[in-house]
């Protein structure tokens, strides 16, 4: 067996039978192992970045991790802002990457893409970062990369290979991950349950950690009949039309009231983010119960009572050591009257962002997935496009970058064609966050995958123009010489189509949503920002310029 044989093994061996990336002049040898391997699924991208963040909608989406190939030095490097979403996500993917040959690693100077300490450029960007040692060695540090990326932190692993191991003979090995040990409730569960108990006014808030415990921090909620908010990488952890459901918290106004006549809150697995809470102008209850399943997860820039363990058992036990001796609860909040009146408003702004995003979600079903980049349509979208199911609303919340939406696309869906299911995949964009990674048009086209683009076109960076206008009252370099965004993507075979107006919208979506294949729905419009427009209160230091 080979090095190369014995990494494709290993990465079956822990379940990982599916990846991204490019051939590279260093880890071809890899590409004959994975030739080689009809039960490993390989996508080729037209760009490592996009490999990476495929991996992360892959594992967003199906719950399943991907590997990301890529080549010493320029490839491992242009990995990096994909690593960053995806550990401050705490998305689970696999890096495996190559380095100069193992016998010039003890000098410097002169090998192909030799670059200076590559494994500690990348080291703060992952849960683990290993070299391989030698041929022998690759069975167990996969296995140790395995458990870090099951672990309850999870995150990226980048697994350095010096390239010429991929040729030399290697043992087969078999180490496995060893089962996680079942984890101890923890002490200040006792406390917590006797807070919650004597709380007149809880509210509960979910995360995207919160996905996989999600029925019993439902059932958790109505015992106590409390109003739950979810994150953005949270929405969907509660069905937007569940009762109790009050939506994102990246609304602030009406959250805000809510959260100010609290007196508890209780939040799972969820990451406060400075999108979300306004700029950390967001207050909360005097009291803060935050349950994660890994204590480093929660940072430390605002103050709660952190409860580390399983999240899904401590919901649980949180529900039964609190209702002993309770008389039932009756809500103490409206949801319902506050849903009403939040929808009247927003329907009285009269703003185009919302009612496209109130057509999309009746074109959509309840288990379509929405794809995010960082536009005004998106900003409209964390805070008001109803979800129902965890993992069909991807966000960039981890780093906040342009140029996530479109590779995450490609990975949702290809892990929508892995588990056999038919879920639409839906992409949102504008016109300067889609040309980060609009190359990827090639690797839609090259597998048929029937990614649904709407690219918002304002011939601008949008969201930095308004930013400009409130705090300088001038705009600067923010507008953009842009391509016929519809002839590109025709020149990839993809049926492309324009429209200019909402009614045009309106009449497009529904071809547009049922074709076949991938497809483009250019939408040239002025949007305001949800801020602009009054749908959410201004973030803190974003007062609007006066004079």
């Amino acid at each position: 067996m080979t090095g190369a044989q014995a990494v494709v093994a290993a990465l079956l061996r822990h379940g990982i039978a599916s990846g991204f990336g490019i051939p590279s002049i260093h880890n071809i040898a890899l590409y004959e192992a994975l030739r080689q391997t009809p039960a490993f699924t390989h996508w080729v991208v037209r760009h490592e970045q996009a490999a990476a963040f495929a991996a992360d909608g892959f594992y967003r989406r199906g719950g399943r991790i991907a590997a990301i190939f890529a080549s010493t030095g320029p490839g491992n490097l242009f990995t990096l802002v994909p690593l960053l979403e995806s550990l401050q996500s705490g998305t689970p993917v696999l890096l495996v990457g190559t380095n100069i040959a193992s016998s010039l690693l003890g000098a410097t100077g002169g090998a192909l893409h030799e670059t200076p300490e590559q494994l500690e450029i990348i080291r703060p960007l992952t849960r683990f970062a290993r070299r391989v040692s030698s041929p022998d060695k690759i069975a167990e540090t996969f296995a140790e990369a395995a458990q870090a990326l099951r672990g309850p932190l999870p995150g990226p692993a980048f697994i350095e290979l010096p390239h010429d191991f991929l040729l030399a003979p290697a043992g087969a090995g078999s180490p496995s991950s060893p089962s996680p040990a079942a984890r101890a409730l923890p002490d200040e569960i006792m406390p917590a349950a006797r807070q919650i108990a004597s709380s007149r006014k809880p509210v509960l808030l979910l995360g995207a950690g919160a996905g996989n415990a999600r029925t019993d921090v439902q059932r958790l909620a109505e015992q106590l009949q409390a109003p739950v908010f979810t994150t953005t990488a949270g929405k969907g952890a509660i069905p937007a039309d569940h009762p109790l459901s009050l939506g994102c918290i990246s609304r602030l106004g009406a959250v805000q009231d809510v959260l100010g006549e609290s007196d508890l809150l209780l939040s799972f697995g969820a990451r406060l983010t400075e999108f979300d809470t306004g700029r950390f102008g967001l207050k909360f209850p005097p009291r803060h119960l935050q349950v994660v399943e890994d204590p480093r997860s929660a940072g430390d820039r605002l103050p709660s009572t952190l409860i580390a363990g399983e999240i899904a058992s401590i919901a649980r036990t949180l529900g039964e050591e609190s209702a002993p001796g309770a008389a039932a609860r009756v809500p103490w909040c409206d949801v319902a009257a506050i849903r009403a009146r939040e929808a009247e408003r927003l329907e009285g702004l009269a703003q185009d962002g919302y009612t496209a995003l109130q057509l999309l979600r009746a074109g959509m079903r309840r288990e379509d997935v929405l794809v995010n980049d960082q536009s005004i349509l998106n900003y409209w979208a964390s805070a008001f496009f109803p979800v129902f199911e965890p993992g069909t609303f991807l966000y960039p919340l981890g780093s906040g970058t342009l140029g996530y939406a479109l590779p995450a696309a490609v990975g949702a869906a290809c892990a929508i064609r892995q588990a056999g299911e038919s879920r639409k995949v839906v992409c949102v964009a504008g016109d300067g966050g889609f040309q980060y990674t609009q190359h990827e048009l090639a690797t839609l086209a090259q597998y048929e995958l029937p990614v649904k683009i709407l690219l918002v076109n304002d011939d601008a960076y949008g969201i930095i123009a308004f930013l400009q206008r409130s705090m300088f009252g001038q705009t600067h370099e923010v507008a953009l010489k842009n391509p016929d965004f519809c002839r590109m993507a025709e020149a990839y075979g993809i049926r492309a189509a324009r429209v200019a107006t909402l009614d045009a919208l309106r009449q497009r979506l529904p071809d547009w949503l049922s074709a076949p294949g991938p497809a483009l729905l250019e939408w040239r419009t002025q949007l305001k920002a949800p801020w602009e427009a009054g749908a959410i209160p201004r973030p803190t230091g974003i007062a609007l310029k006066t004079s």
